[in-house]
């Protein structure tokens, strides 16, 4: 199972006769446009154009292959140039405009498919701030870049005949939905097929929803399993969800899509993180005013820059403190600014408080977990008289709740045999409890032994919990449970074995065992209950 690069080097022996035009081939082209073809490609206006091999050639004549990364998109062109699918197809109309002070930025090319069709190709964002600075300001107004898509796309469909493919990655796919919507109606019936690769949506305020429906069943919208920017403004369409092996804002790269054949590799579901992030960006973007998306676009990237980030990347890498300079740099913005992060932040935190607490708490699991975390704080607190007064404790308990026993079985209606087996077997029970109080010094010894039946149990626990839940429960929570079940199993066996050794740190790692699985076992509860309360029809697509 490879990605995008894969595909090519795989399939590249086949024309488009043999394998007609798939969604592989449509984020390959959307990607293309991301090399630097300036100087290369005949630009928009001129009547000639330039193969993919031709335009290969050039290109590495500026361009070396030495210290690539795996993702770059040099690899792109250069292994479509050396097969046949794609090394004969023809590059026209390149367009490149870069102008800071017009906040524009936009690139486009055209390709000539073998049966006539074109595939028209918008750039998107690159990973640097100020790409993502201008892509932001989608949030509260039409920006250049979908003009000029608008003006390009009505170019090329003027200039040449036939069929019609539009797409784009990230902003590119946002472009290739806004020019397909505002051609004239007449030549809207060429498009065949409008792919949005991860593209952002339209803020409500600005979407013609009459234009948006003419188009909207032949956009084919495709996104990661971490999506934030395609989820940005979500259309009213189905979404493809496939897989990725990148690690969260990563997975924004079409080069880290998972491809299978001529296919993607399907997934049902966003990731659970990505989720909650877009049920809390969706919330505070519906309660935020035009002016206040433009304050927070603005500040929030001077943040990003006050922080030192200069890419997307040094986001992703930078940890936790990059982030919390991120945040201190924005609570010194406007007073509008912070109103929406107050909104956003809090957007977040009544996800969060849509969990049921309480009712995890009330339930089986639950209690064994507060349970858990109480023993295990004993243990901390008293670590070397614990045994002696957690035996205790235990030993008289049970005593107690035997003699209650065997005055309910006197009084019970039922066969003479049966009493009396039940009333000798909690006397025997009660009989031995009594023995343990009446020896103090065996106490911790009987307790060692007590808290190896209690491990197992936990393990036992564990084990049907995942077998209850076996439809539900997410595979990292799978692995989570059993990798705990194993440990207590474990825990169990040593407790039994050595039942005399008693220590001081013995003390100190059960006690911070007990707490830790009960933290860990409550916390995966919560994150399955966050997963279960996810609106199938809205992150769920049939494969």
């Amino acid at each position: 199972m490879g990605n995008v690069v894969n595909y090519i080097k795989w399939r590249g022996d086949l024309s488009f006769d043999d394998s007609p035009f798939n969604e592989v081939d449509n984020l390959a082209l959307s990607l293309l446009i991301y090399n630097d073809f300036d100087g290369i490609v005949p630009e928009k206006g001129e009547t000639s154009s330039i193969s993919v091999k031709d335009a290969s050639e050039w290109y590495f004549t500026k361009h070396s292959l030495m210290d690539l990364g795996r993702l770059d998109f040099d690899w792109l062109l250069y292994y479509m140039a050396k097969t046949k699918r794609f090394g004969d197809l023809r590059l026209s109309d390149y367009i490149d405009i870069s102008d800071s002070d017009e906040n524009m930025m936009f690139t486009a090319f055209t390709i000539h498919l073998p049966d006539g069709t074109l595939f028209v190709s918008f750039r998107g964002t690159t990973m640097d701030i100020d790409d993502w600075r201008l892509d932001f300001r989608i949030s509260f107004e039409e920006i250049g870049a979908q003009k000029a898509a608008a003006d390009y796309l009505k170019f090329i469909t003027e200039k040449y005949a036939g069929d019609i493919y539009v797409g784009g990655h990230s902003k590119g796919g946002n472009l290739a939905v806004y020019s397909a919507m505002n051609v004239p109606d007449i030549v809207k019936n060429r498009i065949k097929r409008i792919y949005s690769n991860d593209g952002p949506g339209f803020a409500p305020e600005l979407l013609d929803e009459q234009k948006f429906n003419i188009v909207k069943d032949r956009i084919t919208h495709i996104v990661p399993t971490f999506c934030v920017v395609g989820m940005l403004f979500e259309l009213k369409i189905p979404h493809e969800i496939v897989a990725s092996d990148g690690e969260k804002i990563l997975q924004h790269s079409g080069m880290t899509w998972k491809v299978e054949g001529d296919h993607f590799v399907k997934k049902r579901y966003l990731s659970e993180e990505s989720v909650v992030y877009n049920k809390a960006i969706d919330d505070w973007i519906g309660n935020a005013t035009m002016e206040q998306r433009q304050a927070f676009t603005r500040d929030i990237f001077d943040a990003m820059k006050a922080a030192g980030a200069v890419s997307v990347y040094d986001i992703s890498k930078g940890g936790f403190h990059d982030f919390g300079t991120i945040l201190l740099s924005a609570a010194n913005s406007e007073s509008k600014t912070k109103i929406v992060f107050g909104k956003f932040f809090g957007s977040l935190w009544r996800s969060f408080e849509k969990i049921r607490f309480v009712d995890t708490i009330k339930s089986l699991q639950g209690l064994i977990d507060i349970f858990l975390i109480f023993i295990g704080i004993i243990f901390l607190t008293i670590p070397q008289e614990v045994y002696t007064i957690l035996g205790g404790i235990i030993a008289l308990g049970v005593a107690i709740w035997n003699a209650v026993m065997i005055l309910k079985a006197g009084v019970r209606d039922e066969i003479p045999f049966l009493k009396r087996g039940r009333m000798i077997f909690h006397l025997i029970v009660m009989s031995f409890m009594v023995f343990i109080l009446s020896n103090l010094e065996r106490i911790p010894t009987w307790t060692n032994v007590l808290m190896a039946i209690v491990f197992f149990s936990l393990v036992v626990a564990s084990i049907r919990y995942v077998v209850k839940n076996k439809k539900t429960i997410s595979g990292k929570a799978k692995f989570w449970m059993i990798l705990v079940a194993v440990v207590n199993l474990n825990i169990g066996i040593v407790s039994l074995v050595t039942p005399q050794q008693l220590d001081y740190g013995k003390s100190l790692t059960v006690g911070s065992y007990l707490i830790l699985v009960g933290i860990v076992r409550f916390i995966i509860q919560l994150l399955e209950q966050t997963q279960n309360n996810v609106e199938p029809s809205r992150y769920y697509e049939e494969d």
